[in-house]
């Protein structure tokens, strides 16, 4: 830890960044790839148009996440007392810089347009009240109803329009959620509620369906600052082009290489599309990366080449650091996390804070055996993305049935289960599925079959639904008896609550929720073929952007650690080859010669079936051996 990290480009703007800033073109881009100074570019750009005379209050700048806003404001207010400005916080409090369903929400309120009833907005928990005692659920009991009424939203189409979609298919699903949207939308109207993506709906039908309301609400602006363009969805991209009718000025950062919400409807088209999409548009692009090494920007250029769907653009390093990116084969998922653990304990012996280290993973069931690992060797830890591991949905279904059948009387195991639809479903099935009376490890890998497989989710959540169930059956197997089994989880669920900090911690969490974050160091796990790019998802490209992401988050340090067997034997993701393609010899660490043997030996050849658990080979002939079939071969020694 000789080498301290580069310092981030705040102030003064570099070149790139002054060009872009002081951009004067109607509609301007600016392709920010990870460190660029993407935020320094927008506060550049804010401070440019103060000094050019325009007023705060017609500047709407528009930012990811409400702590986004926040954190933008106070670096404006420092820019502008660094040039000797006045700055009056309070005031700039109350300037127009918020999200987008946030600015929705600010013109309702203040601006309603004709015809808007008076609303509360409710929040997720809210929406699911309303969808429970409305009985809104879908009849799979798998899809969540506030996703799929939220991505009708986020295409701006309202019941009727879902109604006709799904008829004009022929889709018996689709027929089923348009018709629970439509009870959701008048639930909602009976209660007074708004959700989020009421707001913006509620907006662009008002700008729509009234020139007088349009014209009056984009005149209230001048300039438009967008910041994660790349992210928008057509109902905001709409609501963007409604509010730019009276000729303010479109200004927008984001990076394509960096679009990772498809599932929330956001499409790479709208950043690819920019100059023919709208009027006088002028593109600039960051090249100059101050976060990270040298290695990690070359590995990173080389994996995202593998995309077509891009802008091109090169990053050049701030830093000439060659420090070598680490490569890491383990055995399995238990001796990566004992891996990991070496890894952060032993940077944190180096003098490194725990909390510029992040473990990142493409699905949650990759950090559950992470996290409780560290937890129990008194690693502070916060974890993004997910929760403790013993409150996740499919592990307390396993947890709770599988205590539950080794004693029937123990009600915390019942209300561990909780209620519901599925768990009627599996305590209907018990019975038949499940032999109670087969040793304790066997239970446990019945019961993470049946949770694995009982109204399952559909698409890449039914196959963490799945993980998550084996991986919650594997440790429960992995003690002798129910007792022990309790005895152990309730340590865990102590240790996770110790680790548990809001200061100095290691961060876990998905890679979805580390993006725009930044660490010293980054272990990226289960770099494997069937996680990362990820077996359900139909768009790899998308799948590549995740791992660029991921890899991009570390600025000095980064690991990319696999497992040859996760459950069933695995191999290496593509991914890692791709990036070490863009390196020299002496970029490159193996973790060990096997870590090197294990990622050129090659894909391996399909299972034709999974293995939910790796029992011990004693319990796997007594579980073959009941049911009349021979022994499973030994996984695990």
């Amino acid at each position: 830890m000789s080498e301290p990290a580069p310092a981030a480009a705040e102030s003064p703007l570099d070149p790139e960044q002054r060009l872009a800033a002081e951009a004067e073109a109607e509609s301007v881009l600016v392709l920010a790839g990870p460190g660029t100074g993407k935020t320094t570019t927008l506060v550049g750009r804010y401070v440019h148009l103060l000094g050019q005379g325009a007023q705060p209050a017609r500047i709407f700048v528009s930012t990811f996440t409400a702590r986004a806003a926040d954190e933008l404001r106070g670096r404006i207010g420092r820019r502008l007392e660094q040039r000797g400005q006045d700055f009056d916080a309070e005031r700039f409090r109350r300037m127009p810089i918020a999200t987008l369903h946030g600015m929705a929400l600010r013109l309702l309120q203040r601006h309603p347009p004709p015809g808007c009833p008076r609303f509360r907005v409710f929040d997720e928990q809210a929406c699911s009240r309303v969808i429970a005692r409305h009985r809104l659920y879908l009849g799979d009991d798998v899809r969540k109803p506030t996703d799929v009424f939220g991505a009708y939203k986020d295409r701006l189409m309202d019941p009727a329009a879902a109604l006709a979609e799904a008829k004009a298919k022929n889709d018996a699903a689709l027929l089923e959620a348009a018709e629970a949207y439509g009870r959701y939308q008048r639930a909602l109207a009976e209660e007074g509620g708004f959700d989020f993506g009421d707001l913006i709906m509620e907006l662009v039908r008002g700008l729509e369906t009234d020139e007088a309301y349009r014209a009056r609400l984009a005149g209230f602006f001048d300039h438009l600052l967008i910041d994660e363009y790349q992210d928008i969805n057509p109902a905001q991209e709409r609501m963007l082009r409604l509010l730019r009718s009276e000729g303010a000025r479109l200004w927008a950062v984001g990076d394509d290489d960096q679009c990772l919400y498809a599932w929330r409807s956001a499409d790479p088209a709208f950043i690819l599309g920019f100059e023919a999409a709208w009027p006088d548009p002028a593109l600039y692009r960051l090249s100059r990366n101050y976060r990270s090494t040298a290695t990690i920007v070359a590995a990173a250029a080389a994996l995202i080449g593998g995309n077509r769907r891009r802008h091109v653009k090169d990053q050049e390093p701030h830093s000439a650091s060659r420090l070598a990116l680490t490569i890491a084969g383990l055995d399995d998922d238990e001796d990566e996390a004992d891996y990991v653990l070496r890894v952060v304990k032993g940077l944190a012996g180096r003098g490194m804070p725990w909390h510029e280290m992040a473990v990142l993973y493409r699905a949650g069931h990759v950090g559950s055996r992470i996290q409780i690992k560290l937890a129990e060797a008194g690693v502070p830890l916060v974890v993004r993305g997910a929760g403790e591991f013993w409150q996740l949905g499919p592990v307390r279904l396993v947890a709770g049935l599988a205590r539950l059948l080794a004693a029937p009387h123990d009600m915390d195991a019942r209300a561990m289960l909780g209620h519901g639809k599925r768990v009627d479903r599996l305590l209907s099935q018990a019975p038949e599925k499940i032999d109670a009376d087969v040793p304790w490890p066997a239970l446990c890998r019945q019961v993470g079959r049946l949770v694995s497989a009982t109204a399952r989710p559909p698409g890449e959540e039914g196959l963490q639904w799945r993980d998550l169930a084996f991986t919650a059956a594997d440790l429960a197997a992995e003690c002798e008896n129910v007792a022990a089994f309790i005895a152990r989880m309730e340590e865990q669920r102590r240790s996770l609550r110790r680790a548990e900090t809001g200061g100095d911690a290691v961060v876990l969490s998905t890679i979805h929720g580390a993006k725009g974050l930044e660490w010293s160091a980054v272990v990226v796990a289960g770099c494997e073929a069937d996680l990362m790019p990820h077996e359900s998802s139909p768009d790899l490209e998308e799948e590549r952007r995740l791992m660029y992401v991921a890899a991009t988050r570390a600025k000095r340090w980064l690991v990319l650690s696999f497992a040859a067997e996760r459950r069933k034997t695995a191999a290496p993701s593509p991914y890692i080859a791709e990036m070490l393609a863009g390196l020299d010899t002496d970029q490159i660490r193996y973790h060990d010669t096997l870590s090197r043997t294990r990622l050129h030996a090659g894909p391996v050849a399909p299972e034709k079936a999974e293995k939910p658990l790796r029992l011990r080979p004693e319990l796997k002939v007594s579980a073959g051996m009941r049911k009349g079939r021979p022994p499973l071969a030994r996984t695990r020694g």
